[in-house]
């Protein structure tokens, strides 16, 4: 069963948004708040809707390449012994295997790939998450200071807080950009394929790690058959 998809980052940042424009009152995050939120409008582009559909096509062609329908319907192509029995039948079965054996090998790439989106998704809004958790209550207490600033005296303690909980916010946002390019450097080495799933360019089977079987080397010729005129 598929995972629900999460809501759009946008809607899962909105309130952090209205957060990091309420603390610009405090004097200090006049200009940290502007690259808070650029930082933000960046890890917006993540669109869960499109990286759901995809997960939802890599598990629907796995589906149909591993058994489902074209996995079924390769079961029935060979012929029985006695429809075909002639010279030529060793070389359309090992072509066949082989084919089985690619379209295996296809359909745990395809799987492999949708796990992979899968995986990247689930982290990406977990580190969505604890960035909202965690900024959260720096935001609050930033939020809080505002009024100490108007307070005689207590400039310097809302400035302290101000500077403590920018810093705080800048590295958590930094850790989160080394979170988010881990997972999407993981995810594009993932989708370039390791040796089992690469498949050979040319237009004939072959086996996903070995030499190509070369299906021009299988020769059907009906009439010289010698088996077609064995009684």
């Amino acid at each position: 069963m598929t995972a629900p998809t999460p809501p759009p980052v946008p809607a899962q940042l909105a309130q952090l948004r209205t957060l990091i424009a309420a603390a610009r009152a405090n004097w200090v995050w006049l200009a940290g708040s502007a690259v808070l939120l650029a930082a933000i409008v960046h890890l917006e582009s993540f669109d869960n809707e499109e990286i759901a559909k995809a997960i939802k096509n890599w598990d629907e062609a796995a589906k149909y390449l591993g058994g489902d329908q074209f996995g079924k319907a390769m079961e029935s192509v060979p012929p029985s012994a006695e429809e075909w029995n002639f010279e030529d039948r060793e070389a359309f079965d090992k072509f066949v295997q082989q084919l089985g054996q690619e379209v295996s090998a296809l359909a745990a790439a395809l799987t492999t790939n949708k796990d992979s989106l899968q995986g990247l998704m689930d982290h990406y809004n977990g580190v969505i998450d604890s960035l909202n958790q965690v900024l959260w209550t720096v935001l609050i207490a930033v939020i809080a200071s505002v009024a100490i600033q108007y307070i005689p005296g207590g400039q310097a303690v809302a400035q302290a807080i101000g500077v403590a909980g920018l810093t705080i916010a800048m590295a958590v946002m930094a850790l989160v950009f080394t979170e988010v390019g881990s997972a999407l450097s993981t995810i594009t080495s993932s989708f370039r394929g390791a040796e089992a799933h690469q498949f050979t360019t040319e237009s004939k089977p072959g086996f996903a790690t070995g030499p190509d079987p070369d299906i021009k080397d299988i020769k059907i010729d009906w009439v010289q058959d010698s088996g077609f005129y064995t009684a």
